[in-house]
């Protein structure tokens, strides 16, 4: 029996779908773990600028020891057959710390507390324009939760900026990596 032109539209219609369901849900499995990694570096760099200030080199070292976790995040959860070096990584680590080093040689931040709030509000909007590019959702507010606590500890509680970073900052970071795992 043979179907229908609406039958075949409505079928591949469905198929679109389920497709752009199942990539969406790829992506934040892939993104989870990645989320969960710089929820605990956030937690860890902010709660010892609050703490031990005089520790200058603390931000550096775990940016270093974040960026080599989500490269073996990154790595490991890679299909077998795509186990191959890809150059676009390296590529976008590399145009993301010229972005910023531009941005700090025309804007140099004046205080600690605009660092330490420049950083979020750009992975903020990563995260808003991957939700909005690949329909995912859950990027997007995640992005948007980010740049509204980041705000809101920046403006309401300045003198307390760094330890609600650490807890608000961290954490939403480490229960979005949660919540994007359980689709």
């Amino acid at each position: 029996m043979p179907i229908s032109t609406s039958e075949a539209q409505a079928a591949l219609s469905d198929i679109a779908k389920t497709s752009r369901a199942s990539a969406t849900t790829y992506g934040y499995r892939h993104a989870s773990p990645h989320l969960i990694v710089w929820g605990v570096i956030w937690a860890l760099g902010y709660g010892l600028s609050y703490l031990r200030p005089q520790y200058g080199a603390t931000w550096p070292v775990l940016v270093l020891i974040g960026t080599v976790a989500s490269f073996w995040v990154g790595w490991k959860s890679r299909p077998a057959q795509s186990k191959g070096y890809d150059w676009r990584y390296a590529a976008t680590a590399l145009a993301a710390l010229l972005f910023i080093t531009a941005i700090y040689a025309i804007m140099p931040p004046r205080t600690g507390l605009q660092a330490g709030a420049f950083f979020p509000i750009l992975i903020a909007l990563l995260y808003g324009l991957i939700g909005i590019w690949t329909r995912g959702t859950r990027m997007l507010i995640a992005g948007i939760a980010l740049a509204a606590l980041t705000l809101g500890g920046y403006f309401l509680l300045p003198q307390y900026f760094m330890p609600w970073m650490a807890v608000v900052g961290g954490g939403a970071l480490i229960l979005g990596g949660f919540w994007l795992r359980t689709v």
